[in-house]
């Protein structure tokens, strides 16, 4: 009797526990799979367990509605791509998505790039430890689009036992995604998901970026240079050495540059372009050159390699006439580079967007590919130095020239000495005003969820191309008079000071630069990305599409 009470005790505890772990099975199988009204997204594993390996692939299986899309790492013109939290997981050493090829297809008139019907992310993990199970929990963020955008977080849960590393029924097709995600990407030029085509428009940034405002004084102060040479008959050769040296001095510097968003990258800091604008050291530091470069112009004094540094150069190096003038012409590549920082011309914003998302190698050839852009107009005299001869000849002109380009330098110091006031807190920022709202004092979430029309532009006073997008777009009157009709709610981010909310918000975005303007509505929650340079009938058509959708 007391035997078989104790048999029958016995069988009703292993039934408890058996029912205990079959119900947390089964709980934690349906977290691994979360269905919406239009989409459905299951997590799913290429081993049913972990027998010493050190890494194991995961899958995001979609299952898409027909018309309704998600979307690729790099958007296009709208839209987010997924993006896991996996900190709650147990187990894992770092994960990495691996992207299929995806397709173009348009949305709210907007051309994207994504995936449709049904799609598998793989995801490739690392392991902490091959002798202990896995418990992934991922928040996966996503957005789905048809005519109105959807965004979703899903909590997704997957248990990973120990045991004999059994492959699973997704083995297979998980292995087919990785495939899929190894197309070249040196194929197909002009399309927008390969390497090619991010070096080109970097290139082209580069060559544009000579005709900004901040970097233009400086290319035509060569330029006059080199007539002042041959005034003084210097010839052919000594030039060519001399454009050569300012060529090496922007290919190096762009060099060091990389090798700083390396090493902030790898340590976790907030990357950006032109954000060395926000220290009033750095601002001194530049105010002080262009003063004494206005200064060197109008004749005041001659710039010449300060004496402490030839004597260290003399330590390493002969330092004569020659290397004299080759120093001097490849710190101005150096001072080119410098200022044109702060300037993002279409393009830039593109490829350092890419760059800065992409592996070290990517940075360094994004980086390269810009410093051959900005040098072109000297590679292009140092290789034909006689297309100097169709300018006029020196003379006079040549003095009137020169003192104009001192203006232009006295001016881009005095623009610059504003922005240090702002940042030592010696007179206010006048970019802020009652027409706009301080995006530090709002939540976009809410006035996206009360159906509002909302531009926000993120700029600086350190920002020339900012400047030029207020003068010649946002403050114009038909521009203004729209926004009001429309009751447009206006935020303005201010950069002049660093604000690490703003920088994280621009990077979301995969925009590292301003300027930044975006258009979000009740139909586009998402937000449209316009581009660096605005024009009046490109912000204005945008409007017009998400406005009538």
């Amino acid at each position: 009797m007391l035997l078989t009470l104790i048999r029958n005790t016995l069988l009703l505890l292993l039934f408890i526990i058996s029912f205990s772990f079959t119900s947390l099975a089964q709980k934690n199988s349906e977290k691994a799979l979360i269905s919406h009204e239009h989409v459905s997204l299951e997590l799913i594993s290429s081993v049913n367990s972990i027998y010493k390996e050190n890494n194991l692939h995961l899958g995001l299986y979609f299952k898409l509605d027909p018309g309704w899309k998600i979307y690729w790492k790099y958007p296009g013109k709208a839209g987010y791509p997924p993006n896991i939290d996996w900190t709650k997981s147990k187990n894992i050493k770092d994960l990495e998505i691996l992207w299929p090829k995806p397709e173009k297809f348009k949305i709210l008139g907007m051309e994207s790039i994504g995936y449709s019907k049904e799609v598998i992310l793989p995801i490739k993990l690392i392991l902490e430890n091959n002798n202990e199970e896995l418990l992934i929990n991922f928040d996966v963020d996503y957005l789905t689009c048809k005519k109105t955008c959807i965004p979703f977080n899903d909590n997704l849960i997957l248990n990973i036992p120990i045991g004999d590393g059994e492959i699973s029924k997704y083995g297979k097709i998980i292995n087919e995604y990785i495939d899929k995600s190894n197309y070249s990407n040196f194929s197909n030029f002009l399309n927008p998901d390969n390497i090619l085509f991010f070096l080109f428009i970097a290139f082209i940034g580069g060559v544009i970026l000579n005709f900004m405002p901040c970097v233009f004084p400086v290319l035509s102060l060569k330029i006059y240079n080199v007539l002042s040479q041959q005034q003084e008959n210097i010839n052919d050769k000594t030039i060519k050495r001399n454009f050569l040296a300012t060529i090496l001095g922007i290919i190096f510097s762009f060099f060091i540059l990389s090798l700083l968003i390396v090493f902030l990258k790898n340590i976790g800091h907030s990357l950006g372009w032109g954000f060395q604008f926000q220290s009033p050291i750095f601002l001194f530091f530049m105010i002080l050159i262009l003063i004494l470069f206005s200064l060197n112009l109008i004749d005041v004094f001659s710039i010449d390699i300060p004496i402490i540094f030839k004597k260290f150069l003399n330590r390493i190096i002969n330092l004569n006439k020659k290397s004299s003038e080759f120093f001097q012409n490849f710190f101005l590549g150096s001072f080119i580079t410098i200022l044109s920082t702060p300037c993002s011309a279409p393009f830039i914003g593109t490829a350092i967007g890419f760059a800065f998302v992409s592996s070290n190698q990517i940075i360094f050839l994004i980086f390269f590919c810009i410093s051959l852009g900005l040098s072109s107009p000297y590679i292009i005299l140092a290789t034909k130095p006689q297309i100097l001869s169709f300018l006029p000849k020196p003379g006079l002109w040549m003095r009137k020239f020169k003192y104009f380009l001192s203006i232009l330098l006295i001016l881009t110091a005095i623009w610059l000495s504003k922005t240090l006031l702002i940042q030592i807190n010696t007179i206010s920022n006048d970019s802020k005003n009652n027409n706009w709202i301080d995006f530090n004092t709002i939540k976009l979430s809410e006035l996206i969820n009360e159906n509002n029309i909302i531009f926000v532009d993120i700029t600086a006073d350190w920002c020339l191309t900012c400047f030029y997008n207020k003068k010649t777009v946002l403050d114009r009157k038909k521009v203004e008079n729209i926004f009001e009709i429309h009751n447009v709610k206006k935020i303005r981010g201010d950069l002049t000071k660093p604000n690490r909310e703003i920088n994280e918000y621009i990077n979301s975005f995969g925009r590292f630069g301003i300027p930044f303007n975006v258009i979000y509505s009740s139909s586009v929650p998402q937000g449209i990305l316009l581009p660096e340079v605005l024009t009046v009938q490109n912000l204005l058509s945008t409007f017009e599409s998400i406005k009538n959708d």
